[in-house]
């Protein structure tokens, strides 16, 4: 089964496969990394420690690029121009919020940082919040893996069928979310002598 193929990566590969996985796939690594745990392949408190330090380093590593190349890079993203600009004309008034809870915003996860980063944030303050956010983001995405798990051992684990409901239940549970936040994100911004 798919679930338990990439848990047994993650467990193969172990707490680097979690850092490196949080780097470049993000919630998905987390969540599995979290599967993993609850398994006893892997150790909750460094699942958490790794996740966090995978996606603190990736969005920092984004919001240098963003720092010394945004511009140009935000130049070359006509598709993305919305959300460039909902986030450009929020930067001002909600750095602190932003900088912490980009990593959760759909469609913004990779583009997020770059942004913040190409509106020339102090760099000491983006690296400070960052860490917040990103152990924030480790303790929620990782601890959701590890309670689906939980919630999902109680049942017959060996079924296929029981895999694929629980998965597909998940798998609902986080498009809504995402449509939840799409709709957000999308909503226009009100004139910022009214925020």
């Amino acid at each position: 089964m798919l679930t338990e193929h990439l848990t047994e990566q993650i467990a193969e590969y172990g707490y680097w496969a979690t850092f490196f996985g949080t780097m470049l796939e993000g919630e998905a690594a987390a969540f599995i990394s979290g599967v993993a745990a609850h398994n006893q392949w892997l150790y909750y408190p460094w699942v958490l420690l790794f996740a966090a330090l995978g996606g603190i380093t990736s969005d920092s590593l984004l919001f240098t690029v963003g720092y010394f190349f945004g511009p140009k890079i935000l130049a070359r993203l006509p598709r993305h121009q919305d959300k460039i600009t909902w986030v450009q004309q929020k930067i001002t008034q909600h750095q602190i919020g932003l900088i912490i809870g980009i990593r959760f915003a759909y469609g913004l996860r990779t583009i997020g940082p770059i942004i913040i980063g190409s509106a020339k944030i102090n760099p000491l303050k983006f690296f400070g919040f960052n860490i917040l956010g990103g152990i924030l983001w480790s303790g929620i995405i990782v601890t959701l893996g590890y309670m689906a798990s939980s919630v999902l051992i109680w049942l017959p684990f060996k079924s296929p069928v029981v895999w694929l409901v629980g998965l597909v239940i998940i798998l609902l549970a986080i498009l809504m979310a995402r449509k939840f936040w799409h709709k957000k994100w999308r909503k226009k911004p009100q004139s910022s002598d009214n925020d």
